[in-house]
């Protein structure tokens, strides 16, 4: 049983320093987790006065949800490292009670020893007692080495006393800590309740206009595969056009061809470097529809599919192009305005725009604006639409853009 704790032990103390820095990276991904959910409630506010729920307003308090579950999820793996911390703080004190008793006891009986030989011609007789010379010269060291011994315990018992007081107040902090945690998860499960309850009242409400919701959809569904069908227009003209221009470069030499080639490949090697570390295209925004094949949250028995995903944000906030590549359409569908750039092979878009500020055939640079999110029909909130193709397969973009920090 003691062998298995031991090695528990030195498992214990070979995480702590992982993780020290996990805790760090928890704390900072709350903080971040913290700002999300202040800046979701700061949308859901601007509507605060509307007397009809909206599917948006649904989105937005479903985002908050998913980020106060995160943020519990975060304090939990907080106190799990912290419980580790303390079990490993405990035995370390144990252990320093034990060798400091060991320490004291030895010390005690050392100055039992030195009182009983305190007098000056005690220790001189003790050394002309002896039967030589040599053995005169090894009692006088030892008398010597027992005396520098004896500062040296007490030198030992004063360290080991500081350890310990070190160690000690170092578990204090860590159960302040502890407990602050524990108030904090308790708050957060509050709020994460009165959140799913206001969740299921715009459910209920949303769910009394069933008819007026499916024919939202419907316009949205029509107006989704009308988009995505001028992307991929747009793409496969592109392609078409990359073709020619490839032609043309081998006519004239192969080595323009083979420039023309080069180039394309570095841009999109460029590109695919940046996975995961895309910049959002709207600084200050909210995830509230993800990339793909979702129940509607309504609506029983419905699927909705989304090509990219849907980022909340106010009306006029400033939308930057996520990398470096070439504006290749500017074009509107219905009232709807999407921008198009590629990346070598991969192409971004963005749409829900005004105040366009670029055009076809403009070169762009990473976080380069290129215009303002568009205001939601009757809401003061914006929703710029994103997607990412790598020619003409959609990709996820959420698993392109860097976490927030």
């Amino acid at each position: 049983m003691k062998h298995s704790f031991f090695i528990l032990l030195l498992m214990l103390w070979a995480a702590a320093a992982p993780a020290q820095k996990t805790v760090q990276n928890l704390e900072q991904q709350k903080k971040q987790i913290e700002r999300d959910i202040a800046y979701t409630n700061s949308l859901i506010d601007q509507t605060q006065s509307e007397q009809k729920a909206t599917l948006d307003n649904l989105n937005l308090i479903q985002a908050n949800l998913a980020s106060r579950r995160k943020y519990i999820e975060d304090i939990d793996k907080q106190l799990a490292t912290l419980s580790g911390e303390i079990v490993v703080k405990q035995k370390r004190i144990a252990d320093l009670y034990d060798e400091l008793a060991y320490l004291k006891k030895n010390y005690a009986k050392m100055l039992q020893f030195a009182y009983r030989n305190r007098m000056p011609h005690t220790q001189l007789m003790f050394i002309l007692s002896s039967d030589d010379f040599n053995q005169a010269y090894w009692r006088t060291t030892y008398l010597k080495a027992y005396s520098e011994h004896r500062i040296k315990q007490a030198k030992n018992i004063s360290r080991q006393n500081e350890a310990l007081k070190s160690e000690l107040s170092s578990l204090m902090v860590k159960k302040t800590e502890q407990q602050y945690l524990h108030s904090q998860k308790t708050a957060e499960l509050l709020a994460l309740d009165a959140e799913e309850q206001k969740y299921q009242s715009t459910i209920s409400a949303l769910q009394a206009r069933e008819q007026e919701l499916r024919r939202d959809l419907e316009a949205k569904r029509r107006q989704s595969a009308l988009l995505d069908a001028q992307i991929q227009a747009a793409i496969a003209e592109e392609a078409r056009r990359e073709a020619m221009r490839r032609r043309e470069m081998e006519k004239k030499s192969k080595e323009m061809a083979e420039k023309f080639v080069t180039d394309e490949r570095t841009l999109t090697r460029k590109f695919e470097k940046l996975h995961g570390k895309l910049p959002f295209p709207v600084a200050q925004s909210i995830v509230v529809t993800h990339f793909g094949v979702y129940e509607h949250p309504v609506l029983k028995g419905i699927r909705v599919t989304s090509n990219g995903i849907d980022l909340s944000t106010t009306d006029g906030a400033v939308v930057s192009v996520v990398a470096d590549g070439v504006v290749r359409r500017v074009f509107t569908t219905g009232s709807v305005t999407t921008v198009l750039v590629q990346h070598g092979l991969y192409y971004t878009t963005y749409t829900h725009l005004r105040g366009i500020t670029v055009r076809a055939g403009d070169a762009v640079r990473a976080r380069q604006p290129i215009g303002m999110v568009a205001p939601a029909p009757d809401s003061p909130r914006a929703i710029l639409h994103f997607e990412l193709w790598k020619q003409t397969v959609k990709q996820d973009p959420e698993g392109w853009l860097a976490k927030k920090s």
